[in-house]
């Protein structure tokens, strides 16, 4: 980026990980979405961090809820020395909802923290989600929705149609003013000139500040919605200027590399992206972005590591896995397409196939799952795709700890 677009000091950031993260089950039982490792030195968060760290925001809070104090402690510990490294920012802020209350939506998160917005002297504000893996530069999104003189930039990608009703879809005339939205359609509308691809939003969104405050107001304030994809985002494509940001990579004339990892097999796919021989999206080694890894433990408690190299006993194999610090196999172990995340110890002759160990998992000597999924199913969590989930949870206290979830 050559020079900070002016946008960048007129906006305020607010990343949206409040999240229970239901459909990441069973590896969000034990810790929130928002910090379940990725990619073996990552944290899902840090993407979106990176990404304001990178593109120069200044102002920047994180609306949290579902177990806040454990992302509070992740970016306090993780975060802040990083940062804090340049004194023209703003401190990294972290709000979980009011004593007694709780984040009805998405949009009901930030109207609960609205006295925040009515005081920040920023024209923008830029919302933005905290489980989604991608590189962005911001400032280019800003300088865009500026030109334009919209009062609302969602930022949008191609996608294969096959797979957009899961998303919000959204259509576009030629100049990319937004016409139609729908959330997660069982139909999606394909592009004109495309019809085997659709244009999903990312569930990143730029606004007026007046025109956002006004527009939670209206819903929020009222009890008529609470949430930005199936409330604000449609009423505002009727009533105001609402444009698209094309997330594309023009010299490649392809679309740049996005994925939403909300499901167990979308956090599979994902991870398989980043072992693949020429992989679409790269964050260990990126000469344009440094997506530097956070200087946090792998994770909390007695005998907790700290970023030790993965041990592999003799004659140990690893075939396309994601592999964790501080992870170690022993003799004969044999792992196969599968992530380990850090801590986690596979015993000899263990042999996984389309597996995910979560973090501290201890797997037994002779251990054998993604060979029998019937059997695997009896035991461990196996998704329609077939990934077995090795977690911390036996079966009968997921059932529980769900149970427990919805009720609360």
């Amino acid at each position: 980026m050559n020079g900070k677009p002016p946008e960048l000091a007129r906006t305020q950031a607010w990343i949206l990980a409040g999240g229970q993260g239901e459909r990441l089950h069973p590896l969000t039982l034990s810790r929130p979405k928002p910090v379940v490792s990725f990619g073996g030195m990552f944290r899902i968060i840090d993407f979106t961090l990176s990404n304001c760290l990178h593109s120069g925001l200044n102002r920047v809070a994180v609306l949290t809820q579902y177990r806040s104090e454990e992302i509070h402690r992740y970016v306090r510990k993780g975060w802040w020395e990083i940062w804090n490294e340049k004194s023209d920012r703003s401190p990294l802020l972290c709000f979980p909802p009011s004593s007694g209350k709780r984040y009805r939506g998405t949009a009901d998160a930030i109207f609960q923290n609205r006295d925040l917005l009515h005081s920040d002297p920023a024209e923008f504000v830029l919302v933005l989600g905290g489980d989604h893996i991608y590189q962005m530069d911001y400032g280019e999104l800003l300088r865009r929705h500026a030109e334009t003189d919209a009062d609302l930039t969602a930022a949008t990608v191609e996608h294969p149609l096959a797979d957009a009703a899961q998303f919000g879809v959204v259509e576009v005339d030629r100049d990319f003013r937004i016409t139609g939205f729908q959330e997660k359609p069982s139909n999606p509308r394909p592009l004109p000139d495309d019809p085997a691809t659709a244009l999903v939003s990312m569930g990143v969104y730029v606004f007026k500040k007046r025109v956002l405050l006004d527009a939670l107001d209206e819903f929020c304030d009222t009890g008529l919605g609470f949430d930005f994809g199936r409330d604000i985002i449609p009423a505002l494509i009727r009533s105001a200027r609402a444009c698209a940001y094309d997330f594309h990579d023009n010299l490649r004339d392809e679309p740049r590399y996005w994925r939403d990892i909300g499901t167990i097999d979308a956090y599979y796919q994902a991870s398989m992206d980043l072992v693949q021989p020429d992989p679409p999206f790269d964050p260990f080694a990126n000469d344009g972005w440094p997506s530097e890894p956070t200087r946090h433990p792998c994770f909390h408690g007695a005998g907790a590591p700290s970023h030790h190299l993965p041990i592999l006993g003799n004659h140990s194999r690893i075939t396309r896995t994601v592999i964790s610090p501080d992870v170690d196999m022993e003799d004969g172990a044999f792992v196969e397409e599968s992530v380990l995340m850090p801590g986690v110890h596979v015993g000899s002759g263990a042999r996984l196939r389309r597996t995910i160990v979560e973090e501290g998992v201890q797997v037994p000597a002779g251990f054998r799952s993604g060979f029998d999924l019937e059997d695997d199913g009896r035991q461990h969590t196996v998704t329609e795709d077939g990934i077995v989930v090795i977690s911390r949870t036996p079966i009968a206290r997921k059932s529980a700890a769900l149970a427990y979830s919805r009720a609360g």
